[in-house]
C-alpha cells in the first residue's frame, strides 16, 4: 500500500461510524441494483461489472468526454476476446458457471458475444437510481477529504455529485472495482453473495437502530472494533424477520430462510426465536473474525478511493 492509501485506511478506521453511515447504504444500493435490475443475479453482476470495467478502460483511451450524459450515447463497446478461464480466475467463479451466466447476459441483451469476442451494450450502463448511488459515493469521498492532512498534495475540495457524473467513465471504474473486491472478501467469509446481502441488510438495520437509539452510550475512541460493539448492543439489535429481509433484498422468501439457517449455523447471525427476528450478535467467537474482515475491507476501500481522489 502507498502512504496515501495507508492514511485513508486510518481515516476510515478512526471515523468508522461516520463513514459507514454512507458506505453501508451505498453497498446495499448497488447489491439491490444487481439483484433486482442489472442481470437480476449477484454473481452474474460480478461478471458484468468485470466486463464493464474493461469496456470503460477502452472508452477512456479513445474518448476525451467522460460524462455519463456523453458516455450513455455509446451504443456498444467492443472489448475483444475474453477467456472464460480468465474470468473464472479473477472472480473465483467456476468456468461452467461463467459460461452459463455469459449466455444469460447475452440473452438479456447486456452483451453480444461471437466466437469469444464480447461487445458491451448500452443497456449494461442504464443504471437505475444512479443519482442515489453517486450521492452516497460522493459523501463517502468527502469524509475522507475532510480528514486528510493539510500537507497532502491532493487538492482538498468538495467532490460533488456533478463532478462524479461529469467524470463517470473514470470514476465508475473505481467504484465497480471496489464492489468486486468487497464481494470476493465477503463471499469467502460468508460462503455466498446472497449470504453477504442478507447479513449486510441485517447489519444496516442495526446501524439505523444505533442512530435512533436514545439509550445508546457512545464508546470512545470511534474505531472499527467499537463500532461493531455499539452495533451489537442489546438496544440496537432489533432484528428483521424473513419476510422483511426478502422485501428489502428482493431475494425470494424461501431462499432467505434457507440462507438464514446457514448464517445462524455459522453464528454470523443470531435468531430471536420468540419473535423470529435475525440480527448480528455480539458473539465472541465471531467478533474477531468480523472485525478483521472489516479491516480488510478498509484496505480495499482506501485503494479505490485514493484512485478517485487522485483523479480529482
Amino acid at each position: 500500500m502507498t502512504d496515501e492509501e495507508q492514511e485513508i485506511a486510518k481515516i476510515i478506521n478512526k471515523n468508522y461510524k461516520e463513514y459507514t453511515k454512507f458506505h453501508y447504504p451505498l453497498s446495499y444500493q448497488i447489491l439491490y441494483l444487481w439483484k433486482n435490475y442489472l442481470g437480476k443475479d449477484l454473481e452474474t453482476n460480478l461478471i458484468l461489472s468485470n466486463l464493464t470495467i474493461k469496456a470503460l478502460r477502452i472508452y477512456n483511451q479513445n474518448n476525451k468526454k467522460k460524462s455519463y450524459k456523453e458516455f450513455i450515447k455509446t451504443k456498444q463497446i467492443s472489448i475483444g476476446k475474453v477467456k472464460k478461464a480468465e474470468l473464472s480466475r479473477e472472480l473465483l467463479i467456476p468456468r461452467e458457471t461463467i459460461r452459463r451466466k455469459l449466455e444469460d447476459l447475452k440473452k438479456e441483451n447486456f452483451i453480444d458475444m461471437v466466437d469469444g469476442n464480447i461487445d458491451i451494450n448500452r443497456k449494461s450502463f442504464e443504471i437505475k437510481d444512479l443519482d442515489t448511488i453517486i450521492n452516497k459515493y460522493s459523501k463517502c469521498l468527502n469524509i475522507i477529504l475532510d480528514n486528510l492532512g493539510d500537507d497532502k498534495t491532493i487538492a482538498k475540495k468538495s467532490i460533488t455529485e456533478d463532478y462524479l457524473l461529469n467524470n463517470f467513465s473514470k470514476c465508475w471504474i473505481n467504484l465497480m472495482s471496489m464492489m468486486i473486491e468487497l464481494s470476493l472478501i465477503w463471499r469467502k467469509f460468508l460462503k455466498s453473495m446472497e449470504n453477504w446481502f442478507i447479513f449486510g441488510t441485517c447489519g444496516l438495520n442495526q446501524m439505523y437502530n444505533l442512530k435512533d437509539s436514545k439509550n445508546f452510550r457512545d464508546l470512545h475512541p470511534d474505531n472499527t472494533e467499537n463500532f461493531f460493539l455499539n452495533l451489537t448492543r442489546e438496544e440496537t439489535s432489533r432484528g428483521l424477520n424473513p419476510t422483511t429481509i426478502s422485501d428489502l433484498t428482493g431475494i425470494p422468501r424461501q431462499t432467505v430462510i434457507r440462507n438464514l439457517k446457514n448464517l445462524t449455523k455459522s453464528k454470523a447471525l443470531e435468531k430471536d426465536t420468540r419473535r423470529n427476528l435475525f440480527y448480528v450478535p455480539k458473539n465472541t467467537s465471531q467478533q474477531k473474525s468480523i472485525v478483521e474482515t472489516l479491516k480488510k475491507i478498509q484496505l480495499v476501500i482506501s485503494q479505490n478511493v485514493n484512485k478517485t481522489l487522485i483523479a480529482v
